[in-house]
């Protein structure tokens, strides 16, 4: 059964993330948070796009389609995320991962796109005032925990929500209402426009507010911008143009491809092809165009196209076109390999529950991995209240996972499950937490149908 709209907003607008990683369908990333690196976005500041350049580029087999030009392709929604986001300075971060897309746009392919590919778009909003994912005409995640939508909608039900979420009004600031929470939330509001920020694990309890103040400075133009601050990232969302789906990250040299600053996908979908777009900016002018190479031709990205491999410049991009009616998921992978960093960010990850009754007001909630990245066994625990005695169940009580983990390694994979044994009251969560770190994060939470 759903979540409540109450339980979803507890963990900072991570009613988003739903939409960040739905099982097959959307899965581009989310879950805790879009950030993986922790980078500079470059090392010389400057966007590297060499007027003098003759694109060259890496044949595709004979028949593969041309892309058509990234200019002729109409703008989307999405192209309002670079508004929102903040110079990473301004929030205490280096560099970070950001995520957008245009949920009602795409809805207007539902009829081509392939069987389920926009499956949860009609999930409810974690606020009354705003119906479904599917109305919003853009959703942005970006900088760990914030998340913004646009959607029509009044201001005054919106705040009524959230005061009735534990939110309290602050002060006006350009425009929107500022609400802060004691555990750490913060949020803005105007007509048609919601920032939240949440906590980025159960341990961070540092107030958000002034991250999203700076989110609301640079969406009104009262501050830098992380394109006006980093031109990597000026340069990456330059490069990927229009598109409905859009994820993109700068970081420190190397951490990716060797001497990669930062890279992207976009996906722009139309009525009989969907363009698959991959970009990765280099910190100097001699790119390594064979190693996106070797990463396009084994990446599950391009949806089984034959992607086309270009330099310009000190930027390499990856491209391909799928015919619109096989589309049928949009894949979280960034180009180049995992970054990996001393603070270990919380996986991108869906978990679905499903509960069945037994009898005598107890019964199993079965959580399922749906979709998103591994998860190592060792660190994933369900706990909570209203654990039962149940018959059949893997797992009675709180602790570490007891259910399936196919994965190498015992890791838990999509598809793997846990049987609990809970009573109808029950409130559960499936955490995350390293052994290695003091990192920890809420993964996903689940109440029963008399909680």
């Amino acid at each position: 059964m759903p979540e409540t709209r109450r339980n979803a907003l507890k963990r900072g607008g991570a009613a988003i993330a739903v939409l960040s990683s739905l099982g097959g369908c959307l899965g581009v990333g989310g879950g805790g948070e879009t950030d993986r690196p922790e980078g500079n976005g470059g090392s010389d500041g400057s966007d590297g796009a060499g007027s003098g350049d003759t694109p060259t580029e890496t044949p595709t087999p004979s028949g593969t389609p041309t892309a058509t030009p990234i200019g002729s392709r109409p703008e989307t929604p999405v192209a309002e995320l670079t508004k929102w986001m903040p110079g990473p300075s301004a929030i205490d971060q280096s560099g970070y991962a950001f995520m957008s897309m245009a949920p009602r746009a795409m809805l207007e392919f539902e009829g081509t796109l392939g069987s389920d590919a926009l499956e949860g778009f009609d999930q409810s909003y974690p606020l009354a005032a705003i119906d479904t994912m599917g109305d919003a005409a853009a959703i942005h995640r970006f900088a760990r925990s914030a998340s913004v939508i646009e959607a029509e909608f009044d201001r005054t039900p919106v705040e009524d929500d959230l005061r009735d979420l534990g939110f309290t009004a602050g002060e006006a600031r350009h425009g929107f209402r500022i609400f802060s929470a004691e555990d750490a939330r913060a949020a803005a509001v105007r007509n048609n426009m919601l920032v939240t920020v949440g906590s980025f694990s159960s341990r961070d309890t540092a107030d958000k507010t002034p991250v999203v103040e700076a989110i609301v400075d640079a969406r009104t133009g009262n501050s830098e911008r992380y394109v006006d601050a980093v031109a990597d990232c000026d340069r990456l969302v330059e490069t990927l143009g229009s598109a409905h789906l859009l994820q993109g990250r700068t970081h420190e040299a190397g951490e990716t491809f060797a001497g990669g600053v930062g890279e992207g996908m976009g996906y722009h979908v139309e009525s009989e092809q969907t363009r698959v777009h991959a970009a990765v900016a280099f910190a100097e002018e001699e790119t390594d165009r064979s190693l996106v190479a070797d990463w396009a031709s084994e990446s599950d990205a391009f949806l089984g196209g034959s992607p086309t491999v270009r330099s310009d410049g000190r930027v390499v991009t990856a491209t391909a076109l799928v015919a619109t009616g096989e589309v049928t998921e949009f894949p979280a992978e960034f180009p180049g390999p995992d970054i990996e960093s001393e603070s270990s960010a919380p996986p991108a990850v869906s978990f679905g529950f499903d509960y069945a009754e037994t009898g005598d007001g107890v019964g199993t909630v079965t959580i399922t991995h749906d979709s998103g990245e591994t998860v190592d066994s060792d660190a994933l625990f369900v706990r909570g209240t209203g654990f039962a005695t149940v018959d059949g169940a893997d797992q009675t009580s709180a602790g570490p996972w007891q259910g399936s983990a196919s994965g190498d390694e015992g890791s838990v994979v999509a598809g793997d499950s846990v049987a609990v044994g809970v009573a109808n009251d029950y409130e559960v969560s499936v955490v995350w937490e390293p052994s290695s770190g003091d990192t920890s994060a809420v993964l996903a939470t689940h109440e029963g149908p008399n909680a």
